[in-house]
């Protein structure tokens, strides 16, 4: 019996410093209990419960490392954690999202922990191609540094461009990928192939499901004819499944732009000779594409070195 009063007691007595004018600008209690008055059960369990209440709403939202944000109604809410080069960017009328840079045409960004690094590349920018070719692609600036099927390839921040150099195959896909930007997008590349093959060889980019399939603008040889660009669906690295499109064999000279594009509701693949003027090859709605609504979720460069080693060489790189 001692027990329970003592313990009646002592709720009470904290209950009593919580009506203090200092906690109520924290946590507005129910009963405001003063000095020798007889707290009644249900005034006490009213204010220890609101108490409660109160604290839960205040607590910290999200995961270790998070931030914080007002998220109405008295509660807060929760963004991150962060990770390396992330920022915290105001999105009107909507809760604040965390994004890192995305460099333009002539920039490299290189995130660390802590500290993010903006610099120029030297070589772009200037000269005829100046309006449409990018600085120096590297993995770093393009985010390509995930290898798909390395299968003994191997990639090189070279003095033109970022190279994939993959031993010859009997046709499977080998390439670097990173995650898809947000939507709308366009990423326009110049690349060369350097190969020795007339077997449906293929060097280009497009989107990987992160998965298994593929969706890509290939240029590619056959049997000695000039080449020519393909739109290929493929259900893994290693299974071609079928073509959306194969162009006129119109000798396209290398090096050579190719562009696709996703404005959150259609995927589009498009090829130019001075990379000003594109001419569209193939689009599709991306919940009818091959790749389904949320399958494009990454980018890939490669090649397909059927019966030849193969070198794909990115000379320029730009996301809009």
């Amino acid at each position: 019996m001692q027990q329970r009063v003592t313990s009646a007691a002592f709720v009470a007595l904290a209950l009593l410093i919580l009506g203090s004018e200092r906690a109520r600008a924290q946590c507005v209690l129910p009963y405001q209990l003063t000095n020798g008055q007889v707290a009644d059960a249900t005034q006490v369990m009213a204010n220890y419960n609101a108490l409660i209440a109160c604290l839960t709403s205040a607590a910290p939202a999200g995961s270790n490392n998070a931030l914080q944000y007002n998220a109405g109604s008295g509660t807060l809410g929760a963004v991150g954690p962060l990770t390396d080069g992330q920022l915290v960017i105001g999105s009107t009328g909507a809760a604040p999202q965390a994004h890192t840079l995305t460099p333009g045409s002539g920039i490299v960004i290189t995130n660390g922990p802590g500290n993010i690094t903006i610099s120029t590349v030297p070589g772009g920018g200037s000269g005829l191609y100046g309006p449409v070719i990018s600085g120096r692609p590297t993995a770093a600036s393009t985010g390509l540094v995930n290898w798909l099927n390395q299968n003994g390839g191997t990639s090189t921040d070279s003095a033109v461009g970022l190279s994939i150099n993959v031993p010859s195959s009997s046709g499977a896909v080998s390439g670097l990928f990173a995650a898809a930007p947000p939507t709308p997008y366009t990423i326009t590349a110049l690349i060369a192939a350097t190969r020795n093959s007339n077997s449906f060889n293929g060097v280009g980019i497009g989107w990987y499901d992160g998965s298994s399939k593929l969706h890509l603008i290939s240029y590619v040889t056959q049997g000695g004819n000039a080449p020519y660009f393909e739109i290929e669906k493929w259900d893994s690295f290693s299974s071609f499944n079928n073509k959306d499109m194969t162009s006129a064999s119109n000798a396209f000279s290398q090096p050579i732009w190719l562009r696709i594009a996703d404005d959150g509701a259609n995927i589009t693949f498009a090829f130019s000779q001075d990379g000003a003027n594109f001419l569209p090859l193939f689009s599709s709605a991306k919940s009818s594409g091959f790749l389904g609504a949320t399958g494009y979720s990454n980018i890939i460069f490669f090649a397909n070195p059927i019966n030849s080693r193969t070198i794909g060489t990115l000379m320029s790189w730009a996301q809009n």
